[in-house]
């Protein structure tokens, strides 16, 4: 296990080596397309989305765990709390508003 800091989190963190050669992927990735505002960004909702997970008893983070971090540290709240159906209706409103057709509700 590897002890690897992450800004938005104060403490080194247990992680895989394999997590933390993901985490730096895709800080990069971003940092590419995005810049370097968005990386930074996104480094700190990765540490405080590990310091939940860590205080909530997991004891380090594996590659798993650091795939959905990265993968959906970003979502919206909006988009968490939607419930699934809530989702789909939303999507084919959006697939009709696309095709100018009028939606109800």
């Amino acid at each position: 296990m590897e002890q690897i800091t992450v800004a938005g989190h104060p403490d080194p963190i247990p992680a895989s080596p394999v997590a933390e050669r993901l985490l730096k992927e895709r800080l990069a990735t971003t940092r590419q397309k995005r810049g370097d505002e968005a990386a930074d960004a996104l480094e700190v909702l990765v540490g405080q989305r590990i310091g939940t997970l860590l205080e909530g008893g997991m004891p380090s983070i594996d590659v798993a765990t650091m795939r959905s971090i990265v993968d959906f540290v970003e979502t919206p709240v909006e988009d968490e709390s939607t419930s699934n159906l809530g989702r789909m209706v939303q999507g084919l409103k959006d697939k009709a508003a696309q095709r100018g057709k009028r939606t109800m509700g």
